[in-house]
């Protein structure tokens, strides 16, 4: 009867919280965003020095004859406690592997479900 008289369709209590759950998730999405930008300009900040440190180990590994260097992610975020930095090691990596591009290092990395962690390698043959 109410859309024939032209009349507004009465509000439920599921559409007052439909709305009120929506203005709560944009203002969660908008902060989760300028936290994942924050992220990545304190991963920019130190992905030289992480590269400085991985570049001891790749000479280590070069001067044994080998042509790449593996590690977990539990050595990563030693090597991040060690130096002092503070960044996301996801974040962190892949602003090394832009630093590796330039400097022709292959990079990868792959997870391993069975110990929860990822496996990153690094290659310059």
């Amino acid at each position: 009867m109410w859309l024939k008289l032209g009349r507004s369709k009465p509000k439920t209590l599921a559409d007052e919280l439909r709305s009120l759950s929506k203005v709560k998730q944009t203002e969660e999405k908008a902060e989760k965003k300028k936290e994942k930008a924050t992220m990545r300009e304190l991963a920019k900040s130190e992905a030289p020095i992480m590269f400085d440190c991985l570049k001891q180990k790749f000479i280590i590994s070069a001067k044994k004859g080998r042509d790449y260097w593996i590690c977990n992610s539990e050595y990563l975020k030693k090597l991040m406690v060690r130096n002092g930095l503070h960044s996301d090691v996801d974040y962190l990596y892949q602003e090394v592997k832009k630093i590796c591009k330039q400097n022709k290092i292959r990079t990868s990395s792959s997870v391993n479900w069975d110990e929860m962690n990822k496996t990153y390698e690094f290659y310059w043959d």
